[in-house]
């Protein structure tokens, strides 16, 4: 039960899921300061109160370890939730009804930002072009990402301030749509995106510190504990960034535990980078984690790098961020550093690209311990998956991916390539680590939404009734643990979280019944009771 000090609260009353193969259920937890004390029945952990011991009586509720998201965007969450929200359209002119009501709510602000629309929620599912934004405006520029965060739209006048034009090229890694007399129309992809963005205006600190609050909160209210978020992009925006999560930290004014993923693109910007990870002071709640780079894009806008062409459009086969000479650079640097590496790679091609720089690392560095990680692996193939095992890559996917992505995956590839595709439980099977994210905002980070995905692997209608490729289904167990555990593990903290055990930080949830035991589709509308994070309540339901 551990070291027989006092302990500071102790629940009990109610069902304890610890995931600790030992113990897996208890009826009490005693928590001292941040970390568990013990756990286990309540004769066992009921003698170890003191009168300065705070009791809490579960009333039959069920705690669960805090719930960890392996992969989100916590910044852009909390500025899709303070600008405009596009999720909601369902067509074209909805993103135009959108964007006008923003401008007219807003009529000081020069940028008009949204994110979040899906063009395969459209009846007629194109996207939209720069003359549909125009009808926003035509003086300032308008800028809509699409929620894969892989296609961007922009109007005439953010192409005019980005120099876009007919005779601009394509960036490398990035392209620009062209009509048939090679006029942009507005489309931009990859890395053509940042042709604009570099032009808005970096936030100030304060603007940070707003929408970190913002989304920290909400992850509070859906019982996340820790987010691994990829916030950092760059060296242009690095020390505003750092200063703004540093604050909070400092302030005690992170809800919960955040460990930042970092973008270098280049060798130069990632040689910068470590020099500040190197240094960095990390504490309880804020840590640098993994080096994260994109080796292709998504498979909603068919920019995700297949071996292959789309099945639904025979002349293109997506799109590498990079050469394989320039990615195997960077994983090679990062492994000189032993710093982790987190490749979002989607398509198969991409995959083999990053097995590829990972196993020529690994031969030439072999002090570097920090586990490479994958991040999406979706459009897999079954020898790629037995490569993985034997690589000990670990997989951060995401299950909330499916409920929208089963709609379309084989009209984009076929139903054969399919087969092998968002195979989680064969990549346990094999021996894979996997670990459970959203992508927030891409998707919901809610993750009882994310359990209720890896178990049924449904959208929220119940389609199709058996699931999508329902061999590939995970137990409820497996799904929890996915969540928690997995998350735990892809970051090298499988030794303070993941479970609720003995000298672990005191990171987790009460839920109003069993995640693992009430019928999946319960798991859509139940609601988080109460989080906590180091022993401190950090959200209550009222």
């Amino acid at each position: 039960m551990g070291e027989q000090t006092q302990p500071s609260i102790l629940f009990h009353g109610g069902k304890i899921l610890t995931l600790h193969d030992a113990a897996p259920m208890a009826e009490a937890m005693a928590i001292q300061g941040d970390r568990i004390l013990a756990v286990g029945t309540t004769d066992e952990i009921f003698p170890l109160r003191t009168e300065q011991t705070e009791t809490i009586d579960l009333k039959g509720e069920v705690v669960v370890p805090g719930f960890n998201d392996s992969h989100m965007h916590l910044i852009n969450l909390g500025q899709s939730m303070d600008g405009i929200d596009l999720s909601p359209a369902r067509s074209v002119p909805d993103l135009i009804r959108l964007g006008q009501d923003y401008h007219d709510r807003n009529p000081s602000q020069f940028w008009i930002l949204g994110r979040g629309f899906n063009q395969e929620n459209f009846a007629l599912k194109t996207l939209p072009a720069k003359s549909d934004l125009d009808r926003i405006s035509t003086v300032n520029p308008v800028l809509f990402t699409r929620v894969c965060g892989h296609i961007c739209i922009a109007n005439s006048k953010a192409l005019e301030m980005a120099g876009i034009h007919a005779e601009r090229q394509d960036p490398p890694g990035g392209g620009i749509d062209r009509d048939e007399g090679g006029a942009p129309t507005g489309v931009l992809r990859e890395n053509a995106i940042s042709l604009v963005k570099r032009l808005i205006p970096s936030p100030t600190v304060h603007d940070l510190k707003r929408v970190i609050g913002i989304a920290s909160q909400a992850a509070a209210s859906l019982g996340l504990t820790t987010v691994q978020s990829n916030d950092l992009h760059g060296t242009r925006t690095l020390k505003n960034r750092l200063e703004a999560y540093g604050q909070l930290a400092r302030a005690g004014e992170l809800p919960i535990r955040i460990q930042l993923q970092s973008t270098m693109a280049t060798v130069e910007e990632l040689q910068t980078y470590i020099e500040v990870w190197k240094t960095y002071q990390q504490g309880t709640h804020l840590t640098l984690g993994p080096l994260k780079l994109f080796a292709d894009g998504s498979l909603g806008g068919r920019t995700a790098a297949l071996t292959y062409p789309y099945a639904d459009e025979p002349l293109n086969s997506g799109m590498p961020i990079y050469t394989q000479d320039e990615l195997d650079q960077l994983v090679s640097l990062a492994a000189q550093n032993n710093l982790q590496v987190a490749v979002h790679a989607i398509g198969d091609r991409a995959i083999d690209m990053v097995l590829d720089s990972c196993e020529k690392a690994r031969r030439a560095q072999a002090h570097w311990t920090a586990r490479p990680r994958i991040i999406h692996a979706q459009i897999t193939r079954l020898d790629q998956l037995k490569r993985m095992a034997s690589l000990g890559v670990v997989c951060d996917i995401q299950p909330i991916f499916v409920p929208t992505d089963l709609h379309f995956v084989e009209k984009r590839i076929g139903a054969e390539k399919a087969r092998w595709s968002y195979a989680w439980k064969t990549m346990g099977d094999l021996g894979i680590h996997t670990a459970g994210g959203s992508d927030s905002p891409v998707e919901s980070c809610n993750p009882l939404w994310g359990m209720h995905a890896a178990i049924t692997r449904q959208d929220h209608q119940g389609y199709p009734p058996r699931g999508w490729h329902p061999m590939e289904r995970l137990s409820p167990k497996n799904a929890l643990a996915l969540l928690t555990q997995g998350s735990a593990y892809a970051a090298h903290e499988e030794r303070i979280k993941g479970s609720l055990s003995p000298g672990k930080l005191a990171d987790f949830v009460i839920l109003p019944a069993d995640p693992t035991e009430v019928p999946p589709d319960e798991l859509l509308t139940m609601q988080v009771t109460a989080t906590y994070v180091g022993g401190q309540r950090v959200f209550a339901r009222s």
